[in-house]
């Protein structure tokens, strides 16, 4: 199974760091995949968001600034910076 990694990071340091395995999901992507496309066509393709399985403590918030890092093993990163809401 690929490797899911969480990153927190607040003025440069980390605050939270978390790390799972696609492995530790309850269905396969293969399954998952089967479930999306059962009565549904995407001729142009389709991305399956499964989320991260990681999740900070409750009393965790994040703040403008925090630098949000998600990876995956043999795919690669997605980053999103948090602005002021």
């Amino acid at each position: 199974g690929a490797t899911i990694g969480l990153r927190i990071e607040r003025a440069g340091a980390a605050v939270f760091v978390g790390e799972t395995s696609t492995r530790e999901m309850k269905r396969t992507v293969a399954e998952l995949g089967g479930y999306l496309g059962r009565y549904n066509a995407f001729p142009a393709g389709v991305f399956l968001m499964t989320g991260t399985g990681l999740v900070p403590p409750d009393d965790f918030t994040l703040q403008p600034g925090d630098d949000v890092q998600i990876t995956i093993g043999g795919i690669g990163m997605l980053r999103n910076l948090v602005l002021g809401g």
